[in-house]
């Protein structure tokens, strides 16, 4: 039974005497979670939406959910306390207040730091776990009639926060016209583009880690630098494709393909106009052909294809197995995402390149 040690320190040993790839499952699974709350308070500071809300509540209710699967009892007992906090304006979404967006964050990064510090050492700090969760009861009586700004603010501030300042803007603070370096711009675009869901978070720095090791195995057939920037602005494009075909959960049509698959053109013309990225913007445009010429836009194949989209194509392909999707509700293992890889060599896939990239992978098992 998970029960809190009389003290200092809780633990929860059904849940640490898991695999543990279950455990970094889990905890993946906690920071999209968090990750969809933080854009979605943002959004509702923004512009509002009761699909903000609900998409919030979902995120919540899922990470509830996990933790009482996992046996993670303390943390759940303290999300379900922070769930009646929210579930307040679920029926009344114009009820929303800033102030409770952030008291949600400040809940929440307590959350993921329990977790973290019972990972690390096996127990976590019982005085912070019962502090939440008294400011919690506490809010849940002071707000018996409604939410106000000052009970949120008071558990605002109980927490070591603050009450988020409601100016739209800052006096004083002037922005600037500056043209910055050119990767340092796209690799902007590329962290916008994986914030705008919760399945790419850090999307893009995963692939340039990845092909910029595929490239050195193989002996550097790509220009490190017009790599780089391939693999920031590789998906840039996707920013463009409406949110009802991007995130689709049935089968596109072909005329909705076409709208997706325009993303490559995109992305290589916005490279084509920093002017001196011509072989990153042909790496963008080639990034989905196949090594058979059934891939598009152009149907090119083998050689035809630039050997930096041949890589982006196998590391791209690669990131996306693992990582989970609104249209698939989980991820993929390493070795699955591995073995589809492997299984499509000649038809997807340069074949010498995926040999490289399995002992790119190998590396990178051994070192974690």
């Amino acid at each position: 039974m998970n029960t809190p040690n009389a003290g200092e320190k809780f633990s929860c040993p059904e849940f640490l005497a898991m695999e543990r790839t279950i455990i970094d499952d889990f905890v993946d699974c906690t920071r999209d979670c968090c990750a969809e709350v933080e854009i979605c308070v943002k959004a509702l500071n923004a512009q509002g939406g009761s699909e903000y809300i609900h998409r919030m509540f979902r995120s919540m209710h899922s990470l509830k959910g996990n933790c009482q699967m996992v046996g993670l009892g303390p943390l759940n007992a303290l999300l379900h306390r922070i769930e009646e906090v929210f579930s307040k304006i679920r029926a009344h979404p114009e009820q929303y207040l800033p102030e409770l967006g952030e008291f949600l964050l400040l809940a929440t990064d307590e959350i993921e730091a329990l977790l973290s510090e019972l990972i690390r050492h096996g127990q976590a700090d019982d005085m912070k776990r019962k502090r939440l969760s008294d400011v919690c009861d506490k809010l849940q009586k002071d707000t018996a009639n409604g939410l106000t700004s000052l009970a949120l603010t008071a558990a605002i501030e109980s927490l070591g926060g603050r009450a988020l300042d409601k100016s739209p803007l800052q006096k004083g603070v002037k922005v600037e016209l500056v043209v910055p370096e050119d990767t340092v711009f796209m690799r902007g675009m590329a962290a916008h583009l994986d914030k705008l869901s919760i399945f790419r978070k850090n999307r893009s720095e995963h692939t340039l880690e990845l092909v910029g090791a595929l490239n050195i195995a193989l002996g550097n057939p790509a220009d490190a630098k017009q790599l780089e920037a391939a693999a920031w602005m590789h998906d840039v494009g996707m920013c463009l494709i409406p949110q009802s075909i991007y995130n689709k959960e049935s089968a596109l049509s072909r005329e909705e393909q076409k709208i997706l698959q325009s993303h490559v053109q995109f992305g290589s013309q916005l490279l084509m106009r920093f002017g001196g990225w011509e072989d990153a913007a042909q790496m963008v445009l080639d990034h989905h052909e196949f090594f058979d010429g059934t891939g598009y836009p152009n149907g090119i194949a083998g050689e035809q294809i630039h050997p930096g989209a041949r890589m982006l194509s196998i590391v791209d392909t690669f990131c996306s197995i693992t990582t989970e999707r609104s249209d698939r509700g989980y991820k993929k293992s390493l070795m699955q995402a591995v073995s589809e890889i492997n299984a499509n060599i000649h038809v997807q896939f340069d074949p010498e390149m995926v040999t490289a990239f399995n002992d790119v992978v190998r590396s990178l098992m051994m070192k974690q």
